[in-house]
């Protein structure tokens, strides 16, 4: 099931060269590319994989940087939003939510890997 980490905001994005030095930092085993993207494109920005115990997710963000997608185990996939919630300045809220905006829930420096993972399943 697809999921989403997302913020709004007008002023403010996470740019491809900080979401890239992040990733290859804190998750050495990811596999990320960057994609040449023409002026105007609102498309995949930069794309990932990751295996970490078994588990497996797919990333993408959204090439304005207020938007990270995410395919893969629940338990990694809440991970990389509590990972991506630190992206982001404290002020902004982020939200998990799935595509299908079933269940949403605030992201911030208190949230648990335990807490997004039940927001998902219930």
């Amino acid at each position: 099931m697809p999921y989403l980490v997302v913020f709004d905001s007008d002023e403010w994005s996470v740019a491809q060269d900080a979401l890239v030095s992040s990733l290859t930092t804190d998750w050495p085993a990811a596999s990320v590319r960057r994609r040449e993207l023409d002026e105007g494109a609102q498309v995949r920005d930069v794309e990932w994989e990751v295996q970490r115990e078994g588990e497996e997710v797919e990333g993408y963000t959204h090439v304005d940087g207020r938007c990270i997608y995410l395919d893969g185990a629940i338990d990694l996939v809440a991970d990389f939003a509590l990972w991506y919630r630190k992206l982001v300045p404290k002020e902004i809220e982020v939200i998990f939510c799935d595509d299908g905006y079933s269940f949403d829930v605030a992201v911030d420096e208190t949230s648990t890997t335990a807490e997004l993972v039940a927001a998902a399943e219930e």
